[in-house]
């Protein structure tokens, strides 16, 4: 043990803190390597613990390593007093400008119970199961039973007596949301044993949540609204498992008996056998029963449009086993959604001008709104708007004089020239080419030897900054040719390792929006994907040239070409499969002697093609939203219908008919009113945000926020003559790249902050906002010390440079007394250095609103 530890290990328990904890201070001990927080906040925090408890930690005097041992012998001799008090001083500036934000708690909640397995709740009428993670619901009352496959649309009914059990099929009117079954589950014994109550929260959705600890327990507060009526449920969790051990409904100002959850050691398909066993006939309802079935199940059903009896919407079904998925062949439906994909459609195009695309998106989510009886929120305001804009499109935050530029300017169309001129920027092509390269190439791949990622993410700018049609991006791609060391667009293939299976999985992803991986070892266990689906699709790749035997890693010297021999085989029966393309459409007769590769690029971007436009427009919907139409993005299927099939073919109809042209597709999404929402930072309702009528407040990308600090510390306050002869320096830059690699977030999850304690010591202690903040190194600091600025000017620049919008009246009050008049030198960098520290680490500049 060297002096170091023994100095952090010497302190012994006192307090209400209780037992130390060696694993989170060896972690933090390894943090301090980066350089310290200012110290002008240490004297700060040394001043404000010696008002508040009359002892001081004494951290503003010591240095290196004087110093991180000085810091633990303050926090072990503070541990008499409220901790959490002491850790507000440390960032007593930054919660200035805190911006509220939820606390996933319920969120945490859910993933929890999903992944504990079952969960039970018992009463003296019977026993009630939940599976999330396979979105099933089970009811249990003597020798009746209930089950409710959300996924299979399905409701198995037993009664008493009966030799065989009755099997219903459900219209899309119950929700296959976790949250939405969670609730229902909950409902069924908490609020009573059937009727209107149950159909109603069943129905009820979460508009905010709160949390705060009660006993050993934390207590999750959940308001619930649904059919104009309001209820409140109560959760008690463990605090370290986050799974709910009881709780209380209230509704209609009665308080209810709180409710006990058990977690039995038992799996789903043990509970299937039990109720309703492989031997047990399974009979299709004819519908006489559905009064019976209501009662019996506690689920909510619609009643059937033209009778006043509550009889569910239950159709038919003729399969003779639980377990196979439905097909609606009988149903009726203006968009082909309902059905299995190899059944869809194509994309029905209508020739629209800009204007009028941007006018029916609007349109049809108001006539949704209407429909759900959502009142979208208010406009943003326009600093709101012109943040968002520029990191959604540019990846990066405006700079001080861009956003000058743009409160000046009073011109009517000023947003809509903004949006051209983020289009042409090369920011906006290298910024999309990091998004798509996130989703083309693994996590972790390492890539170095053949030029690394970089070089993918230029040849991506390059063709994204050259206006080139997607459908032509896609194909070079998909065709690219020769050996490996050429880098550009090989590194697709070089991720992959030559894979025919693990290419069409990543094609099938990132370019149609499906999970056909899931269909490799088995046929698709949710979707009508089979196994010879999958490896049908495979095909097409199996003819380049590549070694037989399965490969751990790749050579530069390794050439990508098409060749005539090579077949994929089903696993395990090692049977040869033809490739097959996934509408069962068949292959041209002038194209059957093509490579399979060229058969398969042409089928995937045409215009014909049922996935490749929908998927495409999800996929940019999803990322400036944070929220796709059909979400997950790349799950397209039975089991996640879109929110408006209506306005995804009205995207993906758009999106043919301008020739595939991304930039088309971004300005018809973000000129539209639904885009221009405010997010409500601070009251963020779920209802609204899946419905898009209030915008999701995004986490920034490890891109984005290296980005963002690097504009708001520029040297130049004032900006270029040209305000918007600006973009960012993304290729070669050695800093970027280190600052990446501890910061990077898994892609397509912008509205679920991924880091962790090391992401945020890093930002907070790290060298990037070390420099920027250092009195003597900072050339933004050094310049604001400019007679001719005011403190008012200079806070305003501060704000502009990070926040891109003023202070508010408070905080301007607040800073007004912070910042001393007529102060030069240390005196005046010293505190607009903390201010800047605060502002680059408040919640508001690491999310996109």
């Amino acid at each position: 043990m060297n002096k170091d530890q023994t100095q952090f290990d010497a302190y012994p328990d006192e307090g209400p803190l209780g037992a130390a904890d060696p694993e989170l201070e060896a972690l933090l001990r390894d943090a301090f390597d980066a350089p310290p927080v200012p110290r002008t906040l240490l004297k700060r925090l040394d001043q404000v613990v010696q008002q508040e408890w009359g002892v001081s930690p004494q951290l503003a005097g010591r240095s290196g390593d004087r110093w991180h041992r000085s810091l633990w012998k303050g926090v072990h001799r503070l541990r008499g007093f409220p901790m959490a008090a002491a850790l507000a001083a440390v960032v007593l500036i930054a919660a200035i400008f805190y911006s509220g934000s939820n606390s996933y708690a319920w969120a945490k909640m859910l993933k929890a119970v999903a992944e504990q397995g079952v969960i039970e709740l018992r009463g003296p009428d019977g026993i009630r199961w939940l599976s999330l993670s396979e979105g099933i619901l089970g009811e249990r009352s003597g020798e009746s039973a209930s089950l409710l496959d959300v996924r299979r649309r399905t409701i198995l009914v037993k009664k008493p007596g009966n030799p065989s059990a009755a099997r219903y099929s459900l219209e899309d009117s119950t929700s296959q949301q976790e949250s939405d079954l969670f609730v229902r589950f909950l409902a069924g014994e908490g609020v009573g044993t059937g009727g209107d109550n149950v159909n109603v929260v069943s129905k009820a959705k979460v508009v905010s949540e709160s949390w705060r600890r009660s006993g050993e327990d934390i207590l999750l507060q959940v308001k619930l609204a649904g059919n104009s009526q309001k209820f409140d449920l109560n959760l008690y969790l463990d605090p370290k498992s986050h799974l709910p051990t009881r709780y209380e409904f209230t509704t209609e100002g009665e308080q209810k008996v709180a409710k006990s959850l058990d977690y039995p050691q038992t799996t789903v398909a043990e509970l299937q056998e039990r109720d309703f066993p492989a031997s047990l006939p399974i009979v299709d309802a004819e519908g006489g029963d559905a009064e019976v079935l209501v009662a019996e199940t506690m689920l909510e059903v619609d009643p059937t449009p033209d009778s006043g009896d509550a009889n569910p919407r239950l159709a038919a079904v003729d399969a003779t086993s639980p377990n196979l998925p439905i097909e609606s062949e009988d149903l009726e439906a203006p968009l082909p959604f309902v059905d299995a994909p190899a059944k869809w459609r194509p994309v029905t195009v209508h020739s629209r001008e800009t204007e009028e695309t941007v006018q029916e998106i609007g349109s049809i989510l108001a006539a949704l709104w209407k429909e759900q009886g959502i009142q979208p929120v208010e406009p943003a305001s326009d600093e709101e708007l012109l943040r968002r804009v520029y990191i959604d499109l540019a990846g990066r935050t405006p700079s001080v004089h861009e956003v000058r530029a743009y409160l000046k300017d009073t011109s009517p169309d000023r947003y809509e020239r903004l949006v051209e001129r983020l289009l042409a920027s090369p920011d906006h092509a290298s910024h999309l080419a990091a998004v798509w390269r996130t989703f083309l190439i693994p996590e972790g791949v390492d890539l170095s030897a053949f030029g690394g990622i970089q070089a993918f993410d230029k040849w991506l700018a390059e063709r994204f900054g050259s206006g080139d049609s997607y459908d032509a991006v896609v194909r070079d791609l998909l065709l690219a040719e020769g050996r490996l060391s050429k880098s550009g667009p090989l590194l697709f293939y070089s991720a992959v390792k030559l894979d025919p299976d693990q290419l069409a999985s990543r094609t099938a992803r990132v370019f149609l929006g499906m999970r056909l991986e899931c269909a490799q070892c088995h046929d698709h266990p949710f979707e009508p994907w089979k196994q010879e689906d999958f490896w049908g699709f495979a095909a097409f790749f199996a003819r380049i040239s590549r070694p037989q035997a399965a490969l751990e890693t790749v050579s530069t010297v390794m050439r990508v070409r098409d060749i005539d021999r090579g077949e994929v085989k089903m696993p395990v029966f090692e049977t040869v499969v033809e490739p097959k393309f996934l509408d069962n459409s068949t292959i041209p007769e002038t194209r059957k002697e093509s490579a399979r590769r060229h058969q398969l690029a042409e089928w995937l971007t045409s215009a014909e093609n049922p996935y490749f436009a929908r998927a495409t427009a999800n996929r940019i919907w999803g990322h400036l939203f944070g929220k796709g139409i059909v979400d997950p993005i790349d799950d397209f299927g039975t089991q996640h219908q879109p929110k408006s099939p209506e306005l995804l073919d009205l995207l993906a109809g758009h999106f043919i008919s301008s020739g595939f042209d991304l930039r088309e597709l971004f300005r018809v999404i973000v000129l539209s009113e639904p885009y221009q929402l405010s997010s409500g930072a601070n009251e963020t309702n779920e209802v609204r945000t899946d419905s898009f009528a209030q915008m999701n407040v995004k986490t920034l990308t490890a891109e984005q926020v290296y980005d963002c600090i690097t504009v708001a510390t520029m040297l130049d306050p004032m900006g270029p003559t040209n305000p918007y002869d600006f973009e960012v320096s993304r290729f070669g830059n050695t800093d970027r790249e280190r600052f990446l690699q501890q910061f990077r977030t898994p892609a397509g999850r912008s509205t679920e902050y991924q880091g962790g304690i090391p992401q945020a010591l890093t930002l907070m202690n790290g060298t990037l906002i070390g420099g920027a903040t250092d009195l003597e190194r900072s050339g933004l600091l050094k310049s604001l010390e400019a007679p001719f600025f005011t403190n008012e000017q200079r806070v305003e620049v501060l704000y502009f440079a990070t926040l891109s919008r003023r202070p508010t009246e408070s905080e301007s009050e607040v800073l007004r007394e912070y910042l001393p008049k007529g102060a030069k030198g240390d005196a005046l960098r010293e505190p607009l250095a903390d201010l800047l520290w605060a502002l680059l680490n408040s919640a508001e500049f690491t999310m996109n609103h």
